[in-house]
Formats: structure tokens, sequence, C-alpha cells
């Protein structure tokens, strides 16, 4: 066992054993998409590390009375004053592990606007969750993890929209082609590094979530594709997060992945 101390606090690195025991972090873990990558990890047997606004406590009750390690962190990532704070919880719970993952999944479409009705608060709430929060658990991973030798991966859930432009989306789109960047430079830095940190995006498409319903709630003066998107759910063309979260986690198993890459839903399909 690797012991490494940092920041007041004690982490063990485990290498090695009969079972290869991995520690996923994983935000907005409640609902949606999240709460489907929890699932699948929980059943994997894995130490899981919830950050959300709210705890799913069915889903926490129910790892626990199979005695599956899982950790819960009630936390709003739109409040960035919170985020050293939440760094240096993730960090005291992660015990004995021989690989560790970060899903930086928790995201907000809104402020659905054109470009001059843009609501400040809003504005900053979507850079916060979308931008900045990702950012920061990134940076603090890869700080605090630096000496451990096992395998560290860091999902970034994205979306087409970090790619193109779509009409009352410029904070969606901006905020997420911001995390795209951030991806492709962190990937080329730990290139170079002794431990590398393998980092990618992933792009779920459109999943029958609750984000899906606050676009179809949005005005049609403000979002110029609402009408499309009201198609998708009445044609039965939304994934389940369940099917997405299964193709993630058939991903990130069969490996390799390719350091920075934007890996995209539809061409795991």
């Amino acid at each position: 066992m690797k012991r490494l101390w940092r920041f007041g606090f004690k982490v063990n690195w485990h290498i090695g054993g009969e079972k290869n025991m991995k520690t996923y972090i994983i935000t907005g873990a409640s609902k949606g998409l999240g709460k489907a990558i929890a699932e699948l990890c929980l059943q994997e047997g894995n130490h899981c590390i919830f950050v959300a606004r709210s705890a799913n406590e069915q889903l926490i009750d129910k790892a626990r009375s199979q005695g599956l390690k899982v950790s819960s962190i009630l936390a709003d990532l739109g409040d960035s004053g919170q985020l050293p704070e939440i760094v240096d919880s993730i960090f005291s719970k992660i015990g004995d592990t021989d690989e560790l993952l970060l899903i930086n999944n928790a995201g907000v479409v809104e402020p659905i606007k054109p470009v001059g009705q843009l609501e400040q608060n809003k504005l900053e709430d979507s850079i916060k969750v979308n931008f900045l929060a990702p950012i920061m658990l990134s940076n603090a991973f890869i700080d605090r993890t630096r000496g451990f030798p096992g395998k560290k991966t860091i999902v970034n859930v994205s979306s087409g929209a970090a790619l193109r432009p779509y009409q009352g989306w410029a904070a969606y789109c901006s905020t997420k082609a911001g995390l795209e960047m951030f991806t492709r430079v962190t990937a080329a830095e730990q290139d170079q590094e002794q431990y590398p940190v393998t980092i990618i995006s992933f792009s779920p498409g459109i999943m029958d979530t609750n984000m899906q319903a606050d676009i179809r709630q949005a005005d049609e003066k403000d979002f110029a594709h609402a009408e499309i998107f009201h198609a998708y759910k009445e044609q039965g063309r939304l994934r389940s997060p369940e099917l997405v979260a299964e193709k993630l986690m058939a991903l990130l198993q069969d490996g390799p992945l390719e350091n920075g890459r934007f890996y995209d839903i539809k061409n795991l399909l």
C-alpha cells in the first residue's frame, strides 16, 4: 500500500490484489445520467462517491443494504465558494483503491435566451456548473493524485453543442466548448507526466431527462430549435439514461482510451 499525505489528511492508495477496486466520483449523481452511471458502478461492487444538490436516498439505502461502499456529498456546484470544501470532502472519503475515476456529469442548459436577453444570475450559474466546477474538480483530482501510479480517468460529459452553435444556447454551447478545449489541453499536458491522467469528453446525445424537459419548456422565440426537440420526445427518439450509461461504462472498461478525444454516443451504438 502506498500512503500519500496531502493538505492535512491521509489518502490510502492500494495497488494490486485479487480484485481491481475502483473508486468513482460522480457529480450530478442523484438523477438522470448520473444516477444511471452510479447504479452500474455499484453493481460492480465499487466505491462510489456521489456529489449532488440532493441525495438519492433510495439508491444509497439499497447500496448499503447490500454491503456496498457509497459516500454522498450534498453540494451545489453553482456555488463556487463551496468548491474547496467539496474537494476536501471528496478526497477525505477515498480509501484503498486501484483505480480512480472522476465523472463530471452535472450540468445545466439554462439560460435559453438569445444574446442580449441573458439574465446575469442564470448566466453565472451556467458558467459555474458547466465550466468552472468541472475544471476545478479536474484540477484538484490531477494535483492530489499526482503520485498515484494506478489508472486515473476523468470523463467530462459534453454535448454536440460543444462543437456547433444552436440559437438560444449561447451559454450552454460556450461553456461546453470551453470545457472541450480544457479537456484537450489537459490531455496534452498529461501525456508528459510520469503517472498521467486520461481525460476524455463524452457526448451522450439526446436523453430522456429533466434537461430535455427544460428544453421543451423553452419559448420558441428564444430557442429556434424548440420544435425539433418536441419532436424527439413525441417520436420516441430520446435515449434512456440507462442505455447511455451502459455505453459509457463499456467504453471505460474496454479501453484503451485516446487521451483528449471527444467520444460521441452515436459512434458507440
